[in-house]
């Protein structure tokens, strides 16, 4: 099986070292082609003829379109169903077939996992500070809450999302992933999805 990923980040960004990670967890023998674009703005505008290229010209099984909600790619406030609506105006442009695409808003962002999995996130900040180790108590994530990325940068003190988030969702056992499928509806849609392709 070989998956495609259309991503807001550039390939080798955060959002492919995180979702690369989780996909190699669910399904080892699953086989990757990330595509990944600039911004949210510039992955809606080019998702159809990248995600043509990956189930025509790169032989991709399934393609999934991934990104996350906030910030908004325009001057509106963000809104699940307008960003839904211009990838499938732009999926029908290119004349992709919809029974091959998955599309999956990560709300509020990538960073409402890590949050959600406080085990993981503690785990690694008492490694990074072992003499100054402190608890983690998460607040309630809601999909609209704009600081997941503060919360975790005040409490490692200094959070870098490139380099940092995939060392944190590193530490997530794999037993613990249907409990943060539980606690996260956008990660239970990723995993459900992800182990739908065995």
């Amino acid at each position: 099986m070989k998956l495609g990923l259309i991503l807001e980040s550039p390939k080798d960004g955060t959002d492919h070292k995180v979702y690369g990670l989780v996909i190699e967890r669910l399904c080892p023998d699953m086989s990757i082609e990330a595509v990944g674009f600039r911004n949210k703005r510039d992955m809606i505008a080019g998702c159809g003829v990248a995600t043509k290229l990956l189930l025509e010209s790169d032989m991709c099984d399934r393609v999934a379109i991934i990104w996350d909600l906030i910030p908004p790619w325009d001057d509106k406030p963000s809104c699940r169903c307008r960003d839904r609506e211009k990838i499938i105006a732009n999926l029908r442009n290119a004349n992709v077939n919809f029974s091959k695409v998955k599309l999956i808003c990560i709300e509020p962002e990538l960073e409402g996992w890590i949050i959600v999995e406080k085990n993981a996130l503690q785990a690694y900040q008492n490694e990074k500070h072992p003499t100054h180790q402190r608890r983690f108590d998460p607040p309630k994530i809601y999909k609209t809450n704009r600081k997941c990325k503060p919360i975790i940068e005040r409490y490692l003190g200094r959070y870098n999302d490139v380099t940092e988030a995939k060392l944190i969702v590193d530490k997530i056992a794999i037993a613990d992933f249907n409990r943060l499928a539980r606690g996260h509806e956008s990660f239970r849609r990723f995993k459900e999805f992800v182990e739908g392709l065995r």
